[in-house]
């Protein structure tokens, strides 16, 4: 999916909501690279979006036909409010936490939401991902590479902004060197665990991960 295409689907879907959510998905989608974590999909089967805030990666996800069929669970219940207007037969929202997983995926994904959870939560959460995928499937995780530093800086300011405004549940900033993530997931049973850089052009340090659960 090219750009222009990403946003005129972002458009159209969010064209019922209030001017605050659409500003805000707008800027969520400039401000992650959402595109090139699409060109990761299976092309297949049904994928889950943990922590989807208002839903624009699952939204894109299904529009672009690397997945038939998309869940987006997000714990705050005011995205979801924001985001009723959104109307995919293929998509759809779940209000909960890892708990109210149901089924079996082809992948998940978890963009910025890990740095929100303290570190010890870490590994359980990646274990209610990794149970959730199907054998073979595909974790993308897409996090912060805190090693540059400027970036990192930059993101905590963002974010503590947010936090300000009252935008994002969690109490935590907690982010972990590309080795120690890597090593993490083998631990947690993914293999062929890849680190793709995508930083390039955003003021934030972008990184990647896609995995295979065993």
């Amino acid at each position: 999916m090219k750009r222009r295409a990403a946003l005129a689907t972002l458009r159209r879907a969010y064209a019922g909501a209030p001017v605050a959510v659409r500003l805000h998905v707008l800027g969520r989608f400039l401000s992650c690279p959402m595109l090139p974590v699409l060109t990761r999909l299976p092309g297949r089967g049904r994928l889950l979006d943990l922590g989807a805030g208002h839903g624009a990666f699952t939204v894109l996800a299904v529009a672009s036909g690397r997945v038939d069929a998309a869940v987006a669970l997000e714990p705050d219940c005011r995205k979801l409010l924001a985001s009723a207007s959104v109307r995919e037969p293929r998509l759809r929202f779940v209000a909960g936490y890892t708990d109210a997983l149901r089924g079996r995926f082809a992948a998940v994904a978890v963009l910025d939401v890990l740095y929100r959870l303290p570190i010890h939560r870490w590994d359980a959460f990646l274990a209610a991902a990794r149970d959730a995928l199907e054998p073979g499937g595909l974790l993308l995780l897409k996090e912060i590479d805190p090693t540059h530093r400027m970036k990192a800086a930059w993101n905590r300011l963002q974010e503590r902004g947010a936090d300000l405004l009252g935008l994002t549940l969690g109490d935590a900033f907690s982010y972990e060197p590309p080795v120690a993530m890597a090593a993490r997931l083998v631990r947690l049973g993914f293999s062929e665990v890849e680190r793709v850089n995508l930083g390039a052009g955003y003021p934030h340090a972008h990184a990647l991960y896609v995995a295979c659960k065993t």
